[in-house]
């Protein structure tokens, strides 16, 4: 050290010193005794980092925490979590261990802050095209970690908070919107699937969630136990979920209750559905097929494959995107020019269902009701898109109310 002035004969204070490179350095001791330094170009520089420790110091903050990195906080956060689905907090697990362990969770708590995370949210954007929606799901994990880091008093507030605002103004736009089926799509599909050949013996799966609006996985998770003939209702209790362990881990299905206390409820079934059932009762009898899984308890599901096994419902988004491709094959054999067939997935089906439901004239509130959600807001909000079909019969209604007479 060469000093206890500045070259400009500014009088050093306590623990601050002029290094022998000609910059300066702010020593202290934490309440365990453990020294710390902070460095900086400019006398002043090092006074706005000297000031923050000394606020920092009498608020509480334990310097000898400072040390810790996400990661290790990482680890108290999974001893400590309780409350939650399994399937819901192997999901937090492996979002964590997928992007952020690797990198940012070496970062020490002492170096975390707003600018940060938001640089990491946006390079995962920008370098590992990630959606927004994606980072939304790591930022929640995240947030929770430092949290705990919060509460431990060892960082003053969460740098998370609105960190995804900056993300959101950049790409919070470009989320992919779920377009339901125009209702010729959804005739051109259901037509395909009841004609005999390879996807036949799909067509009671898929029947089911087009015109039930359930999701996937409460119909997958459906028990015949759980449907009433005579009466023609399907009692909605419960939901299988397959999810990933994390690293190493394996993976594995799982019933969890219904996503919501709204979610638990039933579901009148349209003649169609209670045939479709019906034909997949015959069709397991015909074949010898019999469900030979039991999942917490659970056995006697209504959709197994021909070994009596539970569908995966990425299994379900396959078959789709195989049927899509046989469709545009018939399609483009009659004219090569013609439009595509959308590519369909699982979600889809359940928007399409609403949104059938809502080009019917269908109450709201029982729209609502029966898709299992806690509002009609977000059955309006979310699920009911407008095709242009519906829009230009509805358009048209002006035309016949009003003539010639403007």
């Amino acid at each position: 050290m060469s000093g206890r002035t500045t070259k400009s004969k500014v009088k050093l204070r306590k623990g601050e010193y002029l290094r022998d490179n000609n910059t300066f350095e702010y020593k202290w001791s934490d309440r365990r005794g453990k020294r710390h330094s902070v460095y900086a170009k400019t006398i002043s520089e090092l006074r706005v980092k000297e000031e923050e420790i000394i606020k920092s110091i009498l608020d509480g903050i334990d310097y000898s925490k400072l040390e810790a990195t996400v990661n290790s906080y990482f680890e108290l956060w999974k001893e400590l979590k309780t409350g939650i689905r399994e399937t819901t907090f192997a999901g937090y697990v492996r979002y964590y261990e997928r992007y952020v362990q690797p990198e940012f969770g070496n970062l020490k708590l002492k170096d975390v802050s707003y600018s940060t995370v938001v640089l990491f949210f946006k390079k995962m954007a920008r370098e590992r095209g990630l959606c927004f929606s994606t980072i939304q799901k790591i930022e929640v994990t995240l947030s929770m970690i430092l949290d705990v880091a919060v509460r431990d008093e060892i960082i003053r507030s969460n740098p998370c908070k609105g960190a995804l605002r900056e993300l959101q103004r950049e790409i919070g736009d470009e989320q992919k919107v779920v377009c339901p089926l125009s209702l010729s799509e959804q005739k051109q599909l259901e037509d395909f699937l009841a004609k005999p050949g390879r996807f036949n013996k799909y067509y009671p799966v898929f029947t089911v969630m087009l015109w039930t609006g359930m999701r996937v996985g409460e119909v997958l998770g459906l028990r015949w136990d759980d449907i009433d003939f005579d009466r023609g209702i399907i009692n909605v209790n419960h939901t299988l979920m397959h999810y990933d362990k994390g690293k190493g881990r394996g993976s594995a299905y799982k019933i969890n209750p219904p996503k919501t206390k709204s979610s638990r409820r039933t579901v009148p079934m349209l003649p169609k559905v209670k045939n479709a059932l019906l034909r997949e009762k015959e069709y397991q009898k015909l074949i010898g097929i019999k469900c030979n899984v039991e999942i917490d308890g659970y056995t006697n599901f209504v959709f197994v494959n021909s070994n009596g096994n539970v569908y995966h419902h990425k299994k379900l988004n396959y078959l789709l995107n195989q049927i899509c491709e046989a469709i545009n094959e018939e399609i483009h054999a009659e004219d090569p020019r013609a439009k595509d067939f959308p590519h369909v997935h699982n979600h889809m089906l359940r928007h399409t269902f609403a949104t059938r439901m809502r080009e019917a004239g269908a109450d709201i509130k029982a729209t609502s009701d029966m898709m299992g959600h806690e509002g009609i807001m977000i059955t309006l909000k979310t699920y009911t898109d407008a095709s242009d079909e519906f829009k230009m019969r509805e358009i048209s209604v002006l035309d016949d109310y009003y003539g010639n007479a403007i």
